[in-house]
């Protein structure tokens, strides 16, 4: 065997293949979630820079997150008490859905754990489902009422939780709701102060290196080039690189999620306690959002324009606005769907020009979120080894694919028939993998998921049970206890819960003392 000496080795790139320059081609979230992502991970001997123009808007209506965004906030090191102030945020305990089952119907996603589970080897949700059976008063809790979130969100009451999970207090967590321009703005703060250098100007033009197709750089209108070694994606629905230059197919999903249109609009804030919660609304075609800032609420109406007119979604909207408005109802036109492929050549999509799922569930920003921890584990060197590009392609599409059910399926466990919209998704043939996460639900209560997915027991049942597809059978092991017994254990539950939640301050409160921002103070 030749032995390798280690002057004729190393486990380093020679330098010469080593990445010299970052361009982050687009602002907005996704471009300053990218900018300051690489700024706090790369070393400071690779130059990050961002183009973008002020002539081009944002899409900007991206102003819900879910829990995952505090370990983005903690990789960033920021100072959430600082991020909210900039950003007019509120917190977030979970996603309240209106008429989704039937009209009428109303459940909360809520964010977190069980408030105790009863046994270690069967979830509570069994035992919730036995105890059902058996004491089908009208008092019984529901299976919200066994959060403790839920209860803090029908309350409008927050803190954060602390560490230690085994103790009821702490058993949910939280996320946020911001304007998305300002988050931008601070984030664009955030990777300045770090060494990201900014340039303004539109882009007209992109060349490419003629051995590999690679991009070399993007042309703005007044001739200037941008050269670099790695392209980071983030021009939106426009897609720049990935999509118009170099041309990766897309795949449409609006078989299944028909929606592509969604008008939003801004409202004064409304009158009464500071919600810790989204509201998803479902109308006769598609659905509006609700989502509580401080200085004022947003608003939209997602729909689709093969079921609805745009006027026509305009006037369901402003018909059930709760606050004055503050602009006029902005057209955002989509398609769902992704692109094969986030990573081709020198080149990661980012966001939006990566791919788009209607914001039912407040993933937009979480995968940005995980395209960028994801390039960060599988960052290249300008060898842009295959192997790093299929992972990082393959992880993603799973990811996606993954959400893209949980979306479906709100739309696909309803009961209405009130309208051609609402049965076109009831009766619509879903993806084999969705069919087989619902069979199995429905012979058992269990869930075909495993830790890799984003959406847990926890979101799963809380939509399911909520949107009335309940399990035709329970776990086998759930018949141990006696059902009355264990009726009366989730009774406990449900008010310990409960107490816990009542202990807890105002979600208005809680702003006021630690994180008001300083038009509001």
């Amino acid at each position: 065997m030749t032995q390798i000496s280690p002057q004729e080795y190393s486990l380093q790139a020679p330098r010469e293949e080593r990445i010299g320059k970052v361009l982050v081609v687009g602002g907005g979230s996704s471009g300053w979630m990218a900018a300051a992502t690489l700024a706090t991970a790369l070393s400071r001997d690779i130059e990050v820079q961002l183009v973008e123009s002020e002539a081009i808007g944002i899409v900007g209506v991206g102003e819900a997150t879910i829990p995952p965004m505090q370990k983005f906030n903690r990789f960033l090191k920021l100072d959430e008490r600082q991020f909210i102030i900039d950003t007019h945020g509120t917190f977030k305990l979970g996603i309240e859905f209106h008429n989704w089952g039937r009209v009428g119907d109303q459940y909360l996603h809520q964010f977190g754990a069980v408030g105790r589970e009863i046994d270690a080897l069967v979830k509570l949700h069994h035992w919730w489902l036995v105890g059902r059976q058996a004491d089908q008063s009208a008092d019984y809790p529901s299976w919200q009422e066994c959060h403790v979130a839920y209860h803090a969100a029908k309350m409008d009451r927050f803190a954060p939780s602390g560490p230690n999970k085994q103790q009821l207090r702490n058993r949910y967590t939280h996320a946020y709701h911001f304007d998305a321009h300002l988050y931008a703005a601070h984030l664009r703060q955030v990777a300045e102060s770090r060494g990201v250098t900014r340039v303004e100007g539109l882009i007209k033009g992109v060349e490419r290196k003629g051995e590999n197709g690679h991009v070399s750089a993007v042309v703005l209108e007044d001739g200037r080039k941008l050269e670099a070694d790695f392209f980071i994606d983030c021009s939106g629905f426009r897609s720049l690189l990935l999509g118009s230059e170099l041309e990766e197919p897309w795949t449409d999903w609006s078989k299944w999620i028909p929606s592509d249109r969604a008008l939003a609009v801004p409202t004064k804030r409304a009158e009464g306690g500071l919600k810790p919660y989204t509201q998803g609304i479902a109308h006769t075609v598609g659905w509006q959002w609700r989502i509580p800032l401080q200085h004022r609420t947003g608003n939209g109406h997602v729909f689709a324009s093969a079921f609805s007119s745009e006027s026509e979604a305009e006037e369901r909207l402003l018909a059930t606005l709760n606050a004055e408005t503050l602009a006029e109802p902005r057209l955002i036109k989509f398609r769902t769907g992704r692109r094969e492929r986030a990573w081709v050549g020198n080149v990661v999509a980012v966001g939006l020009s990566s791919g788009f799922l209607e914001p039912l569930e407040s993933t937009s920003i979480h995968f940005v979120q995980s395209a960028l921890e994801r390039l960060v584990e599988l960052f290249p060197t300008k060898r842009m080894d295959a192997s790093l590009q299929q992972q990082f392609n393959a992880r993603t599409k799973l990811e996606w694919e993954q959400v893209r059910d949980f979306i479906i399926a709100h739309y696909k466990l309803t009961e209405r028939d009130d309208s051609e919209f609402w049965r076109y998704t009831r009766e619509m043939e879903v993806p084999d993998t969705l069919a087989e996460t619902l069979q199995v639900w429905r012979d058992r209560g269990h869930l075909a998921v495993d830790g890799g997915h984003l959406f847990q027991i926890g979101s799963w049942a809380s939509m399911l049970i909520g949107q009335r597809f309940l399990p035709q059978g329970v776990h086998a092991l759930a018949d141990r206890d006696d059902p009355a017994a264990i009726a009366q254990e989730i009774r406990k539950i449900a008010a310990e819960c409960k107490a816990a939640a009542s202990q807890l301050p105002t979600h208005a409160e809680f702003i006021t003392r630690n994180c008001a921002a300083r038009e509001m103070a």
